[in-house]
């Protein structure tokens, strides 16, 4: 595990339970790349927000943590707050934030991180049985425009671009 390889953080939590409040008022507007650390079993996590106060209030929110997925969310879940650690490892304009967060993700080679691209699903495959449970989530009731009726408008849209094979952006009507 190469946790620390030339990496200084701005600033350290040592405990993201007791410095809730802190971390967020700390971060509120930052733009930055941060690294949560397990103390148990010392696998971490590489992120990067343009609000990073607003990010970690999202780590706080345990339904949040509990309607995704996302190994480090588990992690928490599983081990609890007061066994996390949160370092900033650079506070940065928002243009260099991507390329920031992979350098850390190549630099350091995260456990926790699913995807190995920053802000990417390049590489990354749903399995068969989540591909399968997504498509019965999202039919009958369930699917987003479920009752909705295009307006007018998105239909004759809909028309002109089946007959002239071109792409158009459909914005449903909701109401």
């Amino acid at each position: 595990m190469n946790h620390d390889k030339n990496v200084t953080s701005v600033i350290s939590y040592s405990n993201m339970d007791i410095n809730k409040s802190i971390i967020i008022l700390d971060n509120k507007r930052k733009c930055g790349i941060y690294r949560i650390k397990n103390l148990t079993n010392l696998k971490f996590y590489i992120g990067s927000s343009n609000d990073l106060g607003r990010r970690f209030r999202i780590y706080f929110n345990v339904n949040q943590l509990m309607r995704s997925n996302m190994y480090i969310y588990k992690a928490i879940l599983k081990y609890g707050y007061s066994n996390f650690s949160l370092d900033i490892i650079e506070y940065c304009e928002p243009n260099l934030l991507i390329s920031r967060e992979q350098y850390y993700i190549d630099l350091l080679k995260p456990e926790y991180n699913i995807l190995k691209v920053a802000y990417s699903f390049l590489g990354f495959k749903h399995s068969l049985s989540t591909r399968i449970q997504m498509s019965i989530n999202n039919t009958g009731v369930n699917h987003p425009l479920y009752g909705k009726k295009p307006s007018y408008e998105t239909r004759i849209k809909i028309g002109k671009a089946l007959r002239s094979n071109s792409t158009i952006d459909i914005i449903p009507n909701l109401n």
